[in-house]
């Protein structure tokens, strides 16, 4: 019996407790501002973690519950309990493992040579904008510029939605018309998603694009709209008004990939 119980002991002993100033930077990095301030953002998962860390992604702290894979254990990794780990996880119910990163900071010069950019106009939903994420990079698309207004990439819902696409892709914030003077002065034509465009299935496309899809309710800016040739995905407007974003940028970029035998 002592037996069991020094072995009870020696496994707390490795069990850290979160602070309370550990969970507040947690649960603070829920608000926009507080993840712009530190520079920091939550990914929950095993795989997403681990997709995180192999990517290089730099780690500010790992903590899980239980065994984790060698290749996430280091001195930023803490072992703490399942009611710890509920006291700081995003999701309805906790995973094993939470960590803290730190935001990758790109250079605009990366996009200069891209094939193609999906630019995100004020698009506002988490779960639309990281499944555009995921799509872009499923495709090939690795730069993804956004306008001011966009939901935040970095937020948990985002992070969560892309499915660790985050660990690989590009992705700069600027206003629209710094990316407009981006796109002249290096070459590259702006496609707009837009009901009054040309049928995707006969588009063609040129040799270097800004693919802009606009937000959920208004579509893309008229300043991006008139900066552009539009293109479409022929419907039944009669019965469905419109088609939601995400899906519309996952069609879109198929055909962009089709044209170019992926």
């Amino acid at each position: 019996m002592m037996c069991v119980d020094l072995a009870c002991i020696l496994a707390l002993k490795c069990i850290t407790v979160v602070t309370k100033n550990s969970e507040k930077l947690i649960r603070g990095l829920a608000l926009r501002k507080n993840r712009k301030k530190t520079g920091l953002f939550i990914a929950e998962g095993l795989k997403l973690v681990t997709d995180f860390v192999s990517a290089g992604v730099e780690v500010d702290i790992i903590y899980h519950v239980g065994p984790i894979p060698e290749k996430l254990m280091g001195d930023r990794t803490v072992e703490v309990s399942e009611s710890d780990m509920k006291r700081i996880t995003f999701l309805e119910t906790s995973s094993p493992v939470l960590a803290v990163f730190h935001q990758r900071k790109e250079d605009l010069k990366s996009f200069i040579d891209a094939p193609i950019i999906l630019l995100l106009d004020r698009v506002q939903d988490p779960g639309n904008l990281g499944t555009l994420l995921r799509t872009a990079l499923w495709y090939g698309v690795e730069h993804i510029a956004l306008v001011s207004g966009t939901a935040d990439v970095w937020s948990p819902k985002v992070v969560q939605a892309s499915m660790s696409a985050l660990a690989h892709v590009k992705v700069v914030l600027l206003e629209e018309q710094e990316w407009l003077s981006f796109a002249t002065q290096n070459k590259f034509e702006l496609v707009i998603a837009d009901m009054n465009g040309t049928p995707a299935k006969s588009f063609e496309w040129s040799r270097k694009q800004i693919l802009v899809m606009g937000n959920e309710g208004h579509g893309a800016s008229d300043m991006l709209k008139s900066s552009g040739r539009k293109i479409t995905l022929p419907g039944d407007s009669s019965k469905m008004e419109s088609l939601n974003v995400a899906v519309s940028g996952a069609t879109l970029l198929y055909e962009y990939a089709s044209s170019r035998r992926f």
